[in-house]
């Protein structure tokens, strides 16, 4: 009887430990893993990062390789700076799901620069493509209906890496200032239209590509079609900003069709809004910033004095 009782208590116990669940329980955690390369090899050391997860608090890492133990959730992993180099991607993605139990990897991806030097002067101004000679003082280039004024400016990149392609970012400005009948202070209000024609803006010997050429207006963009007031004794600032591929030790020479005295073809800003015979003075300047994986090795030059003064006059049509 004994032996009986015994056996149907052991047969008890097994399905009581088949049936009531385990006390460690499901996993509610995954592993978050941040690693780093430099030009393709691993890379430890100091570097600022930050892990974001759908809901909840942020993570900041100081340094990889590093491990977190983490909610199960969409981590996002974000570059803040420091790294041995520039930095270029997080893959496979910076946006990963950790599921419970699971582990995820981001690395972060840097490249050793390669080092330039990025500069920028200014030309000459020139009317209708002819240079224009500095002007004595009082002295105004009077526009006929359907004349332009341009800038021309010279841009290099050097380096040791002759015709290898760098990426730059360019930046130019122009400060209006209309200064009324004959300069006199006493006029009326005067208008630019916006027209960011594509051919506005050339580089010669051509560049590689183009793209992202568009206009400001006193720091703001502004869209084609736009009206600008160019009231009289105010000075507004326009910029053309650009990104171009040049290539390293080659001289470029850009050209900008700035204002058109309406209307020719290919300018940024047209004076669709003009009054005969009242001035305006003109002042310009430019910047150049090399892209991604490079370093300009002197950015003390990447910007250019400001031009002379211009100073233009509208005549009436003929």
């Amino acid at each position: 009887m004994t032996k009986k009782l015994l056996s149907i208590c052991l047969v008890s116990i097994v399905l009581i430990a088949l049936f009531i669940p385990s006390c460690t329980g499901t996993p509610t955690t995954g592993t978050i893993e941040v690693k780093a390369t430099l030009d393709g090899s691993p890379w430890t050391g100091a570097v600022s990062y930050k892990l974001s997860p759908a809901s909840g608090s942020d993570i900041n890492g100081t340094s990889v390789a590093a491990n977190f133990t983490v909610a199960a959730s969409n981590w996002t992993c974000a570059y803040v700076s420091g790294g041995p180099g520039i930095f270029v991607s997080i893959t496979p993605s910076p946006t990963q799901e950790v599921v419970a139990g699971g582990t995820k990897t981001f690395t972060l991806n840097f490249v050793t620069p390669v080092q330039v030097d990025a500069y920028v002067t200014f030309l000459t101004w020139t009317h209708n493509g002819v240079p224009i000679p500095p002007q004595l003082p009082g002295q105004i280039l009077w526009l006929n209906p359907g004349d332009w004024i341009d800038a021309e400016y010279s841009e290099h990149v050097s380096g040791e890496d002759e015709g290898t392609v760098v990426s730059v970012h360019q930046t130019s400005w122009i400060k209006v200032h209309n200064t009324g009948m004959e300069g006199s202070g006493q006029g009326e209000l005067m208008t630019l239209h916006v027209v960011n024609s594509p051919d506005a803006v050339k580089m010669n010997p051509p560049a590689e590509s183009k793209a992202n050429q568009h206009c400001t207006v006193d720091g703001d963009p502004v869209d084609e079609c736009t009206q600008i007031e160019l009231p009289v004794c105010v000075t507004k600032t326009l910029d053309m900003e650009v990104d171009w591929e040049l290539k390293i030790c080659t001289n470029y020479t850009k050209t900008i069709n700035w204002i058109g005295y309406p209307s020719p073809l290919d300018i940024l800003f047209d004076l669709t809004g003009a009054v005969p015979w009242q001035t305006i003075t003109l002042v310009t300047w430019g910047c150049i910033e090399v892209g991604q994986g490079f370093e300009d090795t002197d950015p003390d030059n990447d910007c250019c004095l400001e031009s002379h003064l211009l100073t233009i006059g509208l005549l009436p049509p003929p």
